[in-house]
């Protein structure tokens, strides 16, 4: 079964924002990208918009996509489609218990992320730098 997920790369300042995963949840004490399952009939951007107001507290009004892979947990498999998110209404806090952190691309590579963020690390240095397009040919449909 393939689970159809967004994650928001949300920009600011030169950083990206990451959530670290709360006790109780699973791969708790992980760090990733904000973000959350697609519902049925709700189309990503609505997705995104969603689960950034309920995890976040914020109102996203300006997002791109930036493109979707496939990864494999040995118990499920998650399409990720990515958004960038370069301007948003609110403060950004973590309504679901969650910490969280603005970080640089030097700190980000240090972090303990989420198995699924990880092939991200290559494509993501290029936000730190310039809009550079992700590429990926995964068929998540």
């Amino acid at each position: 079964m393939l689970i159809d997920v967004v994650v928001g790369l949300v920009k600011q300042e030169g950083k990206l924002l990451l959530c670290k995963r709360p006790p109780g949840k699973p791969y708790a004490g992980y760090w990733e990208f904000p973000g959350g399952k697609v519902e049925p009939a709700e189309t990503r951007l609505e997705a995104l918009q969603r689960e950034l107001q309920e995890e976040l507290g914020i109102i996203v009004k300006t997002a791109s996509s930036w493109g979707e892979y496939i990864h494999h947990y040995p118990d499920k498999s998650v399409c990720l489609n990515l958004w960038v998110v370069t301007d948003f209404d609110g403060l950004p806090s973590g309504l679901e218990g969650q910490d969280l952190e603005w970080v640089t691309f030097s700190t980000l590579i240090k972090k303990n992320l989420l198995e699924g963020n990880l092939p991200l690390l290559n494509q993501i240095e290029g936000l730190f730098i310039e809009n550079s397009p992700f590429t990926n040919n995964s068929d998540c449909s």
